[in-house]
């Protein structure tokens, strides 16, 4: 029993005195992890999960554990299920990358289309409660449940949804200084996306990386840079660092670090070795991956999504590289 803070939506991990890991619980609103960093004087927060359901359990846990609201939020990356809560921080500083806040605006107007006709986001549930009716082998029956239970929080959350976005940009390094720790904002660049950032406490050897980080399930890698990324990881690997808190999956080490960077290069080789023989991108989704990916819990569409995405800029790669 976690007795720090209860949420449906996540479980609260202390890993130092005042630095807690919110890990989303796979059938609450928060589907993405976060994290509660108290510095002394005031308190931080690293995203904000998918709405605000969770993002709300967020700030109380910080009023509790902290005996204060956070007044800075950063967020990670453009993926509306890291900032989808953030209304309930809007006075806040919130930062991101440039490049981070120039990707969140056009999906703000998206989440405001939606919250004035939700048909789609109806439709798209009963499609998927469809599915789970008809019945399918148990790896796809869990996954069908928790894409409903997902959809559904984002629906009862869809009529108060506010879509809020960073009113502070940086680049390059922060450091936040306090009487109990200082820590450290890092713009990583090109990696999960087009930019991402991490936390790093030295002192506490922790990182909250975001979805730098995806543990014990395969990545998302449709908007991704795998050179880049793998290298991002290679590069954590060497840090003072022992817990990295992934923004999917349970808490890891420099382990699962170097496992999804297999993962990122087998996907690859997988793909590559198709298009380098003139196979269609439907011979590609019918590879198997390695062990232990093979195994691998699977969100949603993420196998055929990576696939596709990997097939699409290889074979874009190869035809210029031919026609040249």
């Amino acid at each position: 029993m976690n007795d720090l803070f209860q949420s449906e939506h996540f479980t609260l991990h202390q890993l130092a005195d005042g630095v807690y890991a919110a890990i989303a619980t796979e059938l609450g609103a928060g589907f993405s992890n976060a994290g509660l960093v108290d510095l002394g004087e005031q308190t931080l927060v690293f995203d904000a999960f998918e709405n605000h359901l969770a993002a709300a359990d967020l700030l109380k846990a910080s009023q509790k554990l902290t005996g204060r609201k956070p007044s800075s939020v950063v967020i990670s990356h453009w993926h509306p299920d890291h900032w989808g809560g953030l209304q309930v921080f809007a006075d806040n500083s919130i930062l991101a990358t440039l490049k981070t806040r120039r990707a969140m605006i056009p999906l703000s107007v998206e989440m405001l289309q939606d919250r004035q006709d939700p048909s789609r986001m109806e439709q798209v549930l009963r499609e998927t409660e469809a599915l789970l009716a008809v019945g399918t082998e148990p790896t796809k029956h869990h996954a069908l449940q928790v894409s409903i239970a997902r959809q559904r929080h984002d629906l009862a959350a869809l009529p108060t949804l506010e879509p809020t976005l960073p009113n502070q940009t940086f680049e390059g390094k922060i450091t936040f200084y306090g009487s109990l720790r200082s820590v450290e904002l890092i713009a990583t660049g090109k990696g999960h996306t087009i930019s991402d950032c991490l936390l790093r406490l030295p002192q506490e050897r922790v990182a909250f990386i975001g979805d730098l980080g995806f543990f014990q399930s395969q990545p998302f890698m449709p908007y991704g840079f795998p050179a880049r990324w793998v290298k991002l990881l290679n590069d954590m690997v060497s840090w003072d660092i022992d817990t990295f808190v992934p923004g999917h999956g349970p808490l890891g080490s420099k382990v699962d670090l170097a496992r999804e960077a297999e993962y990122i290069l087998a996907l690859e080789a997988l793909v590559e070795q198709v298009v380098q023989t003139g196979g269609s991108v439907e011979d590609a989704l019918h590879q198997l991956l390695p062990a232990p990916f093979d195994t691998w819990q699977v969100v949603g569409h993420r196998f055929e999504a990576n696939v596709r995405a990997a097939f699409k800029r290889q074979s874009t790669a190869r035809h210029k590289k031919l026609a040249s």
